[in-house]
This record gives C-alpha cells, structure tokens and sequence, in this order.
C-alpha cells in the first residue's frame, strides 16, 4: 500500500519551512517603505522595490505571500527604482540624516567608487523618473521626493512621468 505523503505531518512541516526559507531569501535586505493594516484582519508590508509582504490568520495559522512588483497586480501609474538606483536613493538618504546637507555628486562618486558622468547620469536618470528634485546651479541640492497617493489604485508610490522635464526649474 503506497503511503500518502500529503497527509504525513513531517513532509508539511517540510513544505512549510521550504516556502519560510524562499521568502526569508526574497524578503532579506529589503527596505520597508509602509505597512498597511487592513480591516478585514490582513498585514500588508510594502517595500520600496514595489513588492508586498501579506500576511493572513487562517484559523490556527498564518498565510504568507509575497507580491512581486513584476506581477498582474501592479500599478499600471507606478514607477519603482532598479536596484542600483535603490543604492544610490539609500545613499543620498543616509546622507541627509548624517550630514543634515545632500551629498555633492563627488561624495556620491567617491562612495559608489564610479566616474563623475557616470554619478551625473543616474542624478539625471532619478530626476527625470521622479525619485529626487535638484535646482539648477545649486550645488548640495538634492532632495528626495516622497511617493504620493495614487488614484488608480489606492496605494502610494512614485508616479511614472512625475516630472518629465529633468532638472526642476525655478
């Protein structure tokens, strides 16, 4: 007689530290952007990278998933940094709380270890999407902009277009 191995408490238990392990793996070393508390009783941690951490009781337990930024439920108004934009956000953020001033693009230069127009176009890359504001001529100018609400789906994040023209002029 075959056994039935879905019933065996041992290969859940299994199954169960298999599915901790792969979201421990793709949750580490992210940066919690907010958690959402929803009222019908699930956890909603939202990470800067777009992804989401949902968390459900059911019954005795929890459910957990993980939401990719890549998948059918994403914003389609949304913009999310890539990963070496994410570093450099990180960067000039520390930077701010440490110094109290932006980093000038030489500090940024001399962390990251790259060129200077290698600095000045992703300055340009996180202008033109909306991650940060600069002022023209005004050196230590760079600010970060916080995501906003968004109307197509209720969540908040950076929006795609959000300021088109590059560098702010005022």
């Amino acid at each position: 007689m075959p056994l039935n191995r879905a019933h065996d408490p041992g290969v859940r238990k299994r199954r169960l530290f298999l599915d901790i392990d792969k979201i421990t793996k793709r949750v580490s070393g992210k940066c919690v952007s907010h958690v959402e508390a929803r009222e019908s009783g699930r956890l909603a941690i939202h990470f800067v990278d777009g992804s989401a951490l949902l968390i459900e009781r059911l019954g005795q337990g929890l459910a957990i998933d993980l939401a990719s930024q890549d998948g059918s439920s994403e914003c389609p108004a949304a913009v999310w940094p890539t990963s070496r934009q994410r570093e450099y956000l990180e960067f000039i953020k520390k930077y701010l709380l440490r110094f109290g001033i932006s980093p000038a693009e030489s500090d940024i230069q001399r962390h990251f270890l790259v060129s200077a127009p290698s600095v000045n176009q992703m300055m340009q890359a996180l202008e033109r999407h909306g991650f940060i504001m600069r002022e023209r001529g005004m050196p230590r100018s760079i600010r970060l902009v916080d995501a906003t609400g968004c109307a197509v789906c209720g969540g908040t994040h950076h929006l795609k277009a959000a300021n088109p023209g590059g560098i702010t002029r005022r």
